[in-house]
């Protein structure tokens, strides 16, 4: 059943019980010393600001695009055959959005009730880290510099994004790479990612955790193992909480 509060006028409503939800996987374990951490890793970048939005309005006024946030297909975008975002402006744009501190990647704003969300999950104790690759948009830019964005200005900005979300910027993030997350939440006995990105997502599945997708359309009709993929937002702290209590229940969790 869905449980429904409300937080600041918003009717916040868990996700419709799924089947292996909680993930079997997560519930029960052969090893009678292995514990769980209370922690719960959110993916920043069109999961909890919204990246894809700023990045595809500002394309639109450099090279006079029509691109439309609802329209996107595919996480890479700069891959789909039917955006009309070239490669090279999809690169050249990437890199200049990345370093605007006025209308670009400093002014990226969190989606509606993401902070109350937040608030409600640490409310609950459960605790909370952002672990994300900055500026996060793509990994694919087929270019010599990526490693480049990962370090300096961005990261700072980033740690102001963090601040402005209720976290502490010194302590809840951390900078991991879409394909080493789901490794470091098996070492250190995580169980739980909330992504947008299915890549990621599907492949922390596949380490039987759990991970949980934010409705993009670029990820719409995903279905896998240890996967469930939410409506709409406002399910997210309902559904986190839902998923501790119920790991609670099995005393696997420190």
């Amino acid at each position: 059943m869905s449980s429904k509060k409300t937080t600041g006028g918003r009717r916040l409503v868990s996700a419709a019980s799924a089947a292996n939800w909680p993930p079997r996987s997560i519930l029960k374990t052969d090893d009678p010393d292995f514990r769980w951490e209370r922690t719960v890793v959110l993916d920043l970048h069109n999961t909890l600001v919204n990246w894809l939005g700023a990045f595809i309005d500002f394309c639109n006024v450099q090279y006079g695009h029509s691109l439309v946030q609802k329209n996107t297909a595919f996480y890479h975008m700069q891959m789909d055959p039917d955006n009309s975002l070239s490669g090279k402006e999809f690169l050249d744009a990437f890199i200049a959005f990345a370093r605007r501190s006025k209308g670009g990647y400093a002014d990226l704003q969190p989606y509606p009730g993401v902070i109350e969300a937040i608030a409600a999950i640490k409310k609950a104790g459960i605790d909370i880290k952002v672990w994300t690759w900055v500026p996060g948009a793509s990994e694919m830019r087929m270019d010599n510099h990526a490693q480049g964005y990962g370090t300096g200005i961005a990261q700072h900005v980033t740690k102001n994004l963090i601040e402005r979300l209720g976290l502490n910027p010194d302590t809840d993030v951390r900078f991991v790479s879409p394909g080493q997350k789901k490794y470091v939440m098996a070492d250190e006995h995580i169980p739980l990612i909330v992504e947008d990105s299915a890549e990621t997502a599907v492949g922390v599945g596949q380490m039987a955790h759990a991970a949980i997708l934010v409705p993009e359309t670029y990820n719409r009709g995903i279905k896998a193992p240890n996967v469930l993929r939410l409506t709409s937002r406002d399910q997210l702290a309902p559904t986190v909480i839902d998923f501790f209590k119920k790991l609670d229940a099995t005393g696997l969790i420190l």
